[in-house]
């Protein structure tokens, strides 16, 4: 089960990169690039151990990208049906296409799983399955592709390009940092001459954590709150962060919101 009282939305991470570049106001406080900094690396025929900074051994700094082709056997070798949550970006310009396509060979495979994949990068996501699916390809039920974005302006910039990825689809504000209307993406868009259309399945929000971290306001929460009931969008409220209103870093107005529709999903039309 989904322990959703501590703000989480899967079961369990399958960190099949190593390494990320910053690509958005959101990663300021990177939490993957603050482990990075805290860890050296070294490298030993080919594999990948963490050491203690006071080992010694290579630093890998914020440009390098490293695969774990060795963790791509993992869902495989449980029955359980679980939620997992691909870390970090496996849709990284640095990530080799093959690699990408090993991944998804595994998930495709393997139905008794869900998987939530996230991007801070739609064009690198759209480039995959434009160069590596069929036409007729149209998602997978176990299957959920995210995009994360931190403001207005990150959302214009990119969320009309993640709709064109097929199948379900979910919008990531984490960190939140400033208000959005992002109502024109929750109702159909059509994409240039395609007469499919195309919208946001879910959306999940969160403040910052941690050092560093920036604050978030109530009203921005509401708002967005607002328009996905409003739009009959699932909403995921993960948390107010470092800065909870009111002492409860999870309720807005009095309550939990935890509509996850991937537990319990049916096939699109």
């Amino acid at each position: 089960m989904i322990d959703i009282s501590k703000g989480r939305f899967w079961d369990l991470p399958l960190s099949l990169v190593s390494g990320c570049t910053r690509c958005s106001p959101g990663c300021a406080n990177c939490w993957s690039l603050a482990m990075e900094k805290r860890f050296r690396f070294v490298y030993r025929r080919g594999e990948c151990l963490f050491l203690d900074p006071a080992c010694g051994g290579e630093r890998i700094n914020d440009t390098r990208i490293l695969t774990h082709p060795e963790r791509l056997s993992i869902p495989l070798k449980r029955r359980k049906p679980t939620v997992y949550a691909i870390l970090n970006d496996l849709h990284h310009e640095k990530v080799p296409m093959e690699f990408r396509v090993d991944a998804y060979s595994v998930m495709f495979g393997c139905i008794q799983h869900t998987y939530l994949v996230l991007t801070k990068r739609p064009e690198e996501m759209l480039r995959y399955f434009k160069e590596n699916t069929l036409p007729e390809y149209s998602g997978h039920d176990h299957i959920w592709h995210g995009l994360t974005v931190c403001n207005q302006q990150e959302a214009d910039e990119k969320i009309r390009v993640f709709l064109q990825v097929p199948g379900w689809k979910i919008l990531s504000i984490e960190p939140m940092l400033s208000g959005m209307n992002i109502e024109v993406y929750l109702e159909h868009y059509r994409r240039g001459n395609d007469t499919e259309p195309s919208s946001l399945d879910a959306v999940i929000l969160g403040g910052e954590t941690g050092p560093g971290a920036r604050p978030i306001k109530i009203e921005w929460v509401r708002f967005v709150r607002d328009q996905c009931q409003n739009a009959g969008i699932p909403f995921f409220f993960k948390s107010f962060g470092k800065y909870p209103p009111f002492g409860n870093y999870r309720l807005l107005d009095g309550r939990t919101h935890d509509e996850l529709p991937w537990i319990k999903t049916e096939k699109k039309g």
